[in-house]
This record gives C-alpha cells, sequence and structure tokens, in this order.
C-alpha cells in the first residue's frame, strides 16, 4: 500500500471514529434523557420559581426584537444581567429562545451542552494520550457521573460543557504552542462567563493553573517550562473576562446592593457542601440514595467533621462510577499499571482529586470566605466536579495500561472496553435516578429534585386563561401570588420573589405576606404594605375573609400552566383589592386613572389631569435602581421606589412620564467586551513581540 493510500485509509478511520464518538454523545443524551427528546420537560427543584420564568420573559423579548436588560415582572423588577442567570447575551440563548418555544429551547440547550461535553472530554482525553476506547469511558464517568442528578441546576452542565473545552484548548496549546488554541482558551471562557453562572468559571480557572504541572508535551516542539506557560495562559484568562465584562460589570453593580453583600442569615458560602461523611457515595452510593430515609436527611445526620451550614442532596452528591473507583485503585496498588500509564502523573491527577474533595467538604470556603472569589458563591460541593474529572481520566489511563499489559488483540480491546462501558453506563444511569420513599411520577423519571414529565405545564402557557385576564388588565397592575416568580409568567408583575442574586429587599420579611392570620392589626399592617408595594390582586390557595381585608373575590380559576406547575387540582381565588393604587400612581391623588406600558428597558405611565391644575409626583412601584433614568435625582438614594415631580397648569391636559433603563455598567461592559475580543484574536501577535514562543525543532 502507498504512502497516500495509507493516509487516505487512516483519514476514513479517523472520519469514522469521529462520526461513531458523535453518535454517541447523541444516544447517551437520550439514554439518560428521552423524555426530552420528545417534547417533555422537567418538574421540580428550581425549574418553575426560578429558570422558567426567566427564560419566558428572555423568549418574550427576544421574538419581540428587544434585548432585555431588565425584568419588570418579577417583583418591583431587577437587572437581568445583573442577577446573571438568564444569560441575556449568551450567544445559543439568543438563538433559541427566539425561535423555538420556551420548553423546546430549554430542552435543547441542555441536550446540546451535554453532547459539547461528553465530545470534549473525550477531546481533552485523546489529546492527553488515552486511547479512542478509554477517552470514551473518561468522557462519560465525569459527563454522566457528575451532571445528571444537577439536572435541576441549568447552569451545571453549561458550565461543564466549556469546562472541558477550555481544558482542551489549554492542553493543545501546552502540548504544540499552537497560538489558535490560546484564542479558543479566551473565547471559551468570554462563553462560559456569558452563560452566567461565574462559580464553574471559577472552579474551570483554579484547575487551568494547575495545568501546567499536569499536562506534558505531545508534539514535537521546545516547550517552555510550566511557570513561564502561565503568562500567556493568564493573559488569555484576562481576555474571557474582558469579553465576559458586559456580564461581570451589571453582576458586580448588583452584587454591592445585595442579599450577598456580606455572609449573613440570608446568604452563608458554605451553604451546600459535601460532608466528609457522605464522600462515601463514591464506592457506595446506594448507602445514601437507596434507604428508607432521604438523602437529605442522611446528610442532616452526617455530622463528622461536617461545616455547620446545611446542605442538600444535589450540591452534595459526588460519583463517577464503581468501575472508574475499581480501577484508581489497581492502578494505586500494581506498579506497573501506573508505569505503562498512557496519562502521565498518576499521582498529581490523584492529588488534584483529593484537593477537590477537600475543596468541596467546605471546610477551606469557610476560612477563605474572605478572599475574593471564595466568598462569593454559594455552594462548595461544587468542587467535587474536579475530583471526578480527575479520577475518570486516572480510571481510564489504567484501563489502557490493563488492556495493553494483557497483550489483547484491537478487537479484543474494543469489546472490553464496550463491555466495560456499557457496565459503567447501566451503573450511573441507575445512581443518577431516584429512590426515596414516595418520589417519582414513573420507573426512571426522577432524577433527585427532578421528575421528566411527557406534558410540561410550561408548554400550556399559551393557553393560560389568567395570563390572557392580566393582559387585558392593562400594565397598571400587580399580584401577590404563591409561588415565588411562577405567577411573573402570567405576563403580570408579582410578588415575592426568589433570585440567587437579587436586590437585597426582596430577601426581607416586608414583602411577603400572611394571610392566614386573624388578628386584625397585622391585617390592617398588612393591607397598608400590599397598598404601598402597588399590588391590586391577590391570588390565593385558600379563601380569605373579603370584610376583614378589604377585597373582592373576582373569581375561582383552575389554569391549566400555573395548576399544573404546582401540581394543583383545587383552584385558586383571585381577589381584588378595594383601595388599591396600582402599580403606578399619582400621589394624593387616588382618583386619577394612570396607564402603565412597560417593556424590558422603558416604563412609560400616562394619565389624564384633573379638572385643576396639578403639582404632585407621579410614583412607580418599580425599584428605584441605579440605571434608570427620568425620575428626581434628589429622591434617588431615599426612596425604594421611583418617583417624578409634574406641575401642570392646563386642565385636561395628557402627561406623560418616561422611565429608561441606560445602566453605566452595561455600556462600559460591552465596549470593555469589544477590546476583549480584539485582544484575543491578537494575543498571538502580542505574546510573540513579549517573549517569542519556542519554535519547532525542525
Amino acid at each position: 500500500m502507498s504512502r497516500k493510500q495509507q493516509e487516505r485509509s487512516a483519514a476514513r478511520h479517523s472520519g469514522i471514529v469521529t462520526c461513531a464518538i458523535f453518535l454517541l454523545g447523541v444516544v447517551l443524551t437520550w439514554v439518560f434523557f428521552w423524555p426530552l427528546w420528545s417534547g417533555g420537560g422537567l418538574m421540580g427543584g428550581d425549574m418553575y420559581p426560578y429558570y422558567f420564568p426567566q427564560k419566558a420573559f428572555f423568549a418574550d423579548s427576544v421574538k419581540s426584537g428587544t434585548i432585555p436588560l431588565w425584568n419588570p415582572f418579577v417583583g418591583f423588577g431587577y437587572p437581568t444581567l445583573g442577577e446573571s442567570q438568564t444569560g441575556v447575551l449568551y450567544p445559543p440563548n439568543l438563538v433559541l429562545y427566539s425561535g423555538l418555544s420556551v420548553n423546546t429551547a430549554y430542552n435543547v440547550s441542555q441536550l446540546f451542552h451535554y453532547f459539547i461535553a461528553f465530545l470534549a472530554t473525550w477531546a481533552l482525553g485523546r489529546r492527553l494520550g488515552l486511547s479512542v476506547m478509554a477517552a470514551i469511558l473518561a468522557a462519560t464517568a465525569f459527563v454522566y457521573g457528575w451532571f445528571p442528578a444537577r439536572i435541576c441546576l441549568e447552569w451545571t452542565i453549561i458550565g461543564g460543557a466549556w469546562f472541558s473545552a477550555i481544558l482542551w484548548a489549554a492542553t493543545v496549546y501546552l502540548q504544540s504552542q499552537k497560538r489558535w488554541a490560546l484564542v479558543a482558551i479566551g473565547l471559551f471562557l468570554g462563553m462560559d462567563l456569558l452563560a452566567g453562572h461565574y462559580n464553574m468559571a471559577f472552579i474551570t480557572l483554579l484547575v487551568l493553573v494547575w495545568f501546567p504541572f499536569l499536562v506534558h508535551k505531545k508534539d514535537e516542539v521546545e516547550t517552555p517550562k510550566p511557570v513561564q506557560q502561565l503568562l500567556p495562559l493568564l493573559l488569555l484568562i484576562g481576555c474571557g473576562f474582558l469579553i465576559g465584562a458586559v456580564q461581570l460589570l451589571p453582576s458586580w453593580e448588583l452584587k454591592s446592593l445585595s442579599q450577598r453583600q456580606d455572609v449573613n442569615e440570608k446568604f452563608s458560602p458554605t451553604y451546600g457542601n459535601l460532608p466528609p461523611e457522605a464522600i462515601s457515595q463514591l464506592w457506595q452510593p446506594w448507602s445514601w440514595h437507596a434507604q428508607d430515609e432521604l438523602t437529605d436527611h442522611l446528610l442532616r445526620d452526617a455530622g463528622w467533621l461536617n461545616v455547620p451550614v446545611e446542605t442538600n442532596q444535589v450540591e452534595a452528591f459526588v460519583y463517577c462510577g464503581l468501575l472508574t473507583i475499581i480501577l484508581i485503585l489497581l492502578g494505586c496498588v500494581v506498579p506497573s499499571l501506573r508505569r505503562g500509564n498512557p496519562l502521565p502523573g498518576f499521582w498529581r491527577w490523584g492529588l488534584l482529586g483529593l484537593i477537590g474533595l477537600l475543596f468541596a467538604t467546605g471546610w477551606p470556603t469557610y476560612y477563605l470566605s474572605e478572599v475574593p472569589g471564595f466568598g462569593f458563591f454559594r455552594g462548595p460541593g461544587r468542587y467535587s466536579l474536579v475530583t471526578c474529572f480527575a479520577f475518570s481520566l486516572m480510571a481510564a489511563g489504567i484501563f489502557d495500561s490493563l488492556v495493553r499489559k494483557l497483550t489483547f488483540t484491537s478487537s479484543s480491546r474494543s469489546l472490553l472496553g464496550s463491555i466495560l462501558i456499557g457496565i459503567l453506563i447501566a451503573d450511573l444511569w441507575a445512581v443518577s435516578r431516584q429512590y426515596a420513599p414516595g418520589f417519582g411520577a414513573s420507573w426512571g423519571r426522577s432524577i433527585f429534585y427532578v421528575v421528566m414529565v411527557d406534558h410540561p405545564p410550561i408548554a400550556a402557557r399559551e393557553q393560560s386563561e389568567l395570563r390572557d385576564f392580566f393582559k387585558q388588565a392593562g400594565g397598571n397592575v400587580r399580584l401577590y401570588a404563591p409561588g415565588e416568580n411562577v405567577p411573573s409568567m402570567l405576563g403580570v408583575s408579582s410578588l415575592p420573589v426568589y433570585l440567587g442574586l437579587g436586590p437585597e429587599i426582596y430577601e426581607k420579611d416586608q414583602v411577603r405576606f400572611d394571610f392566614s392570620t386573624d388578628n386584625e392589626a397585622e391585617i390592617q399592617e398588612s393591607g397598608e404594605r400590599l397598598r404601598s408595594f402597588g399590588v391590586t390582586h391577590l391570588l390565593l390557595e385558600d379563601p380569605i375573609n373579603e370584610a376583614t381585608w378589604n377585597v373582592t373575590l373576582h373569581s375561582q380559576w383552575i389554569d391549566l400552566m400555573l395548576n399544573g406547575a404546582f401540581g394543583r387540582r383545587e383552584p385558586y381565588y383571585l381577589y381584588t383589592l378595594n383601595d388599591a393604587l396600582g402599580r403606578a400612581y399619582v400621589e394624593g391623588h387616588p382618583e386619577i386613572e394612570v396607564k402603565v406600558d412597560s417593556s424590558p428597558n422603558e416604563v412609560v405611565v400616562t394619565f389624564q389631569s384633573p379638572a385643576e391644575t396639578l403639582d404632585a409626583d407621579v410614583v412607580l412601584t418599580d425599584l428605584n435602581f441605579p440605571g434608570w433614568t427620568g425620575y428626581e435625582k434628589s429622591a434617588e438614594k431615599q426612596s425604594l421606589f421611583r418617583r417624578q415631580h409634574i406641575q401642570l397648569d392646563e386642565p385636561a391636559k395628557q402627561a406623560t412620564v418616561r422611565w429608561k433603563y441606560q445602566p453605566w455598567s452595561v455600556r462600559c461592559g460591552a465596549v470593555l467586551s469589544i477590546i476583549g475580543l480584539l485582544l484575543a484574536f491578537f494575543s498571538p501577535r502580542i505574546i510573540e513581540r513579549i517573549k517569542p514562543v519556542s519554535s519547532n525543532k525542525n
């Protein structure tokens, strides 16, 4: 066979392998989450209280041609870029939610990022020297070991996909000094930050700094020492932060006005830790997830060396397969398996995994809460991501060493690898399911806090009669209803509020009400607060005394979306507050009818002045947040809400007050993001001018 024929044959083989990996990546998403492929969806956890309200608002905005910087429907509003979880400027979100329904876009995003995470981890394994089968084993153990239990948290797999992609690009650069890989690091990190959950990006950076001491050269190039290679990596990390600046600066601005200003009872960085006792999940998951007692209760009782802060079964989950642990143990006790391991630095990878476990316990965060980065996030149990990543690669390297030591033929290796990977998939699938007593709609559909259903309530949003009612009621209404954030999907401003990073007012008791009380003084005080907050309607699960609360029962509703989201069969009771001022009103003139036209970045209040002249304040009970223009600057720091003084000398004249959201953080961040993109593309030339990288030996 000639050399050209050999090259063509090798290219065909490589193409077949690549296609097979792509197909396997798709098949695995179906194996673990098949209902999402057929139009189903997720229920439980934070899906409806948190993610779907944000995505529904985002989808409505981008479909109307608007990039939403402010969400006016959740509570008194909040900056969408600042809170970050909407992922307003994340390119996949812009594409998916502008063309698909909310549920379909969410499903496609989840499945797509699982596919990318698997593909990137496999490519990283191959780049590190693993065989095709070993790289598949590593990618399967990592992606489908650590992530499925966390599917109730959208950001985990999105951050996980970029975690593997960034480390793959870093490995290419560290091994071969290819400059395009530097550009990829900056672009991938920028994408990770634009997705909006910085905790995963922070963990990625910690691992990235360790990588020069883990990765050995592969291509025939002279590579600098590990410490010398940190400079280009740090430069591209800086470019990534600049690219994400349009997302980062608004978050920094919001943090200074949020419940995360400091550590307090509402925010503890060590919440969501991995109790040391629960590390045994790695080798005996059944003792935690298949008992008669709920896993959350077992974690609560795991008091051995535990950080004195609460946790939950999702944040404290750690698993990457029993096969993975068995292979690592073989590598520890059989020196010849370590020597024949194509993945160098067995003990260094092990140390990385153990460091991940140490940080996951929460103790380092407990003492480093004042250090930038560590004190900003909750859920130190997420550092177990690093453990599963390191252990999966270690096990794959030992697998390669084992099959070579046993002198298997190529076909025998493939057969053995396929059998072991099949066993691993079955193991990971079983452990990712929920076996707690009384939990789960049907076999195999319960994944810790969520259940995969065939007919998700969000799909009935367009058929919601309550949504039609509030659409006809206009913009000068505000609803108080159970189920934080969920009623905002009805297209109405609603209380109370649940945000991971939100304005401090939403964490205070004053924005919550007890409708079960029969104390007249408390009822009167609650009524005054409801009125001052612009609440016009109540949507309650139980009827209340109309005379005592000064309300009128409008109707009883069974709403397809709302009832489905809460699994409620009984109707909701819709009340109108008799003395409501409205979301906007003219102070001192409750008789003036006000119209509110609200969009993501602008609010317009119009009204007809009375027969006499008018000298009064127009009050909009939306947050008086930095970046809104049009209200009295003197009242900027004195009032929770926005207000504008109006003087009208002509009777019966129509008055208009306009507020626009134009925050400095977004404008400045956009400029920095553009600079970051340019620097990323020109970074190879910049590095070459500072200190020429080593050239090929040839």
